[in-house]
């Protein structure tokens, strides 16, 4: 299926202006076997580095599966806190106390406000489903995609790439562990984890599988030996390519079955 994108503008908390990068599914009567997602859509929620190439390069793979994707910049009012992704450099890098600052600085309160209205401007398109609107997020993007389960009525499903099931310390941006959220998840879940992430040990990831059985949540909790963060994203160090190709079948199968 053929796509088409697109930069606009949608109303976020507070009615502040957010900027966002669609990706569409256009009709091609050369492809008559193209999935169809029949107004399936999709709030993509970015990693630290914004909405950047692996994001918009993410966002047209899903639209080429059917799915109307919408990707929020919730950096939008104080501007990206890093270096941009470019066309000579996609992938630049951060260091590690510019990716610790724009996690820590960025609200979840509000992040999660933009995400709701992220989904309430795709449920008001003619081509979505208000009922059929999934989230799905990588990195820190994980953890709000996890959240937004736990907070928001417009998502029927939930996919979350290595986010933190508990954060090393809450403040006020952070004041809720993510963990104490999950009685509240009313949606099905989907998490993928590498099992040599540093920044996400393997006893948190178990903790939060113990909970959610405990819990009696419809998920499913995929962890991937050798994989360490971000083995998802090809542009950077992390990737890890069996892995990665395993995570976008199961991602793929469960969006076409939830939604």
């Amino acid at each position: 299926m053929t796509t088409r994108t697109e930069e606009l503008e949608f109303a976020g908390q507070g009615g502040d202006a957010v900027r966002a990068f669609l990706a569409l599914p256009t009709d091609a009567d050369d492809a008559p076997d193209a999935p169809d997602a029949d107004g399936r859509a999709i709030v993509l929620v970015h990693e630290v580095f914004g909405v950047d190439a692996f994001v918009r390069e993410t966002a047209e793979r899903l639209a080429a599966e059917g799915f109307v994707v919408l990707a929020p910049d919730l950096y939008s009012r104080e501007g990206l806190p890093g270096p941009a992704s470019t066309d000579a450099d996609p992938a630049p890098k951060w260091d590690a106390d510019a990716i610790r600052t724009a996690v820590l600085e960025l609200p979840d309160r509000r992040a999660l406000a933009d995400i709701d209205a992220a989904a309430k401007f795709l449920a008001a398109r003619d081509d979505v489903d208000k009922g059929s609107v999934g989230v799905l997020g990588f990195c820190m993007g994980g953890t709000l995609a996890f959240l937004t389960g736990c907070t928001s009525t417009r998502f029927a499903a939930v996919v979350e790439f290595y986010g933190k099931p508990l954060y090393a310390e809450l403040s006020e941006s952070k004041p809720i562990q993510p963990l104490e959220l999950l009685l509240n998840l009313d949606r099905r879940l989907l998490a993928f984890f590498g099992e040599d992430d540093a920044g996400v040990p393997m006893e948190h990831v178990e903790l939060m599988r113990t909970h959610l059985t405990d819990a009696c949540k419809d998920f499913e909790l995929v962890t991937y030996p050798g994989a360490g963060h971000g083995f998802f994203n090809h542009r950077r160090a992390g990737f890890h390519e069996a892995s990665a190709q395993d995570a976008w079948q199961r991602t793929l199968a469960f969006l076409h079955e939830a939604l």
